[in-house]
């Protein structure tokens, strides 16, 4: 299954599921970041999303299938900040940092890989995009 982002245009739902076992492995793996954010006193939210927009299930044991969790890390006036899912086949940390222009015109995010054994240097480069945002 090739890697791609969990949402597509205008936020609809790509179709890439993974067991429930995967999901919960890559929930314990967002919520060690999720505690270095809380922190350093960063606004963070975990989104985790069933699959039943796709309608799959595993046919032999009925389970159904999860949209892999996402971290999504605000400002406190309520813009996103940066996005971070885990890789589908490293375990490596993907961390989306939103970016503007001078004028608050969005632009690419810009795209991390963080290995999944340091949790702590995701807190830092969204702490670090946090204040270049402010």
């Amino acid at each position: 299954m090739a890697p791609t982002h969990t949402t597509g245009p205008g936020g609809i739902l790509l179709c890439q599921p993974i067991t429930g076992e995967e999901a919960a492995t890559h929930h314990a793996a967002l919520d060690r970041v999720l505690g270095h954010l809380k922190a350093a006193g960063i606004n963070a939210q975990l989104i985790q999303r069933r699959a039943d927009r796709c309608a799959i299930t595993i046919a032999v044991t009925r389970e159904p299938l999860w949209h892999p969790p996402e971290l999504i890390i605000y400002a406190n006036a309520g813009w996103r900040i940066a996005t971070v899912t885990i890789g589908p086949r490293s375990g490596s940390y993907a961390v989306e940092l939103a970016r503007v222009e001078a004028d608050n015109v969005p632009l690419a995010d810009r795209i991390e890989l963080v290995p999944a054994s340091q949790p702590q240097r995701v807190g830092l480069l969204v702490a670090q995009n946090a204040g270049a945002s402010a």
